[in-house]
């Protein structure tokens, strides 16, 4: 769907111009965002050329999973939370590169790699929540950036996970059927930017 990327360049727009306004932890969210800009604008470009596009996706996944490990060990704040960081980036990178080196085609095609950044991911979004309702103060939830973060990070990723699980089956079920749950993964994808989008816009808290 080619509107997916609108509330992409949206957050983008919107977080160059509120970039001084910006904590740390919102200009990871912000390198995010322009990963995945610059990763769309890559695979449109080879697209167009009739090009293979697909040996972005390791790439991509890596440097989004690791921008979202940094983000949440500074939401976080756990000293626990804090060495666990370099295991799991180390240990998620390790994964990608030696998928990649044994197996190009596999890593390229397979949904077992989006499956393991979405439980990775989930279990993230799990420990913030955990934290939001044990030890966080919010007055006002609707004003935390990193609640509409977190929250469109669980939705994408929980449909992430069930499609990639299943993406086997669903491509070989029907035609129709599977370019509707593609579309669904476009709507969730859409969602999760506007999501951020807001989180980029909201004043920064004193």
């Amino acid at each position: 769907m080619k509107a997916s990327v609108a509330p992409i360049i949206l957050a983008g727009a919107i977080g160059l111009y509120r970039w001084r306004q910006l904590p740390r932890t919102l200009r990871y969210l912000l390198a995010l965002v322009g990963l995945t800009l610059l990763t769309e604008l890559v695979s449109r470009l080879l697209w167009l050329q009739h090009r293979p596009n697909l040996f972005l996706q390791p790439f991509y996944t890596a440097g989004e999973f690791g921008l979202l490990v940094l983000l949440y060990r500074q939401v976080l704040r756990s000293a626990a939370f804090d060495r666990a960081t370099p295991w799991l980036l180390g240990g998620f990178g390790t994964y990608i590169l030696v998928s990649s080196l044994l197996a190009p085609d596999l890593a390229q095609h397979s949904s077992v790699l989006r499956v393991v950044e979405s439980v990775l991911v989930l279990g993230l979004l799990g420990l913030y929540f955990r934290k939001l309702l044990n030890e966080l103060t919010v007055e006002h939830l609707e004003r935390e950036p990193m609640f509409w973060v977190s929250l469109g990070l669980l939705l994408y990723f929980l449909g992430d996970v069930h499609i990639f699980l299943f993406s086997n089956f669903l491509l070989n079920y029907s035609k129709q059927f599977n370019m509707t749950v593609w579309a669904i993964h476009a709507v969730l994808y859409m969602v999760l930017y506007c999501c951020i989008s807001l989180a980029l816009w909201l004043p920064r808290r004193k």
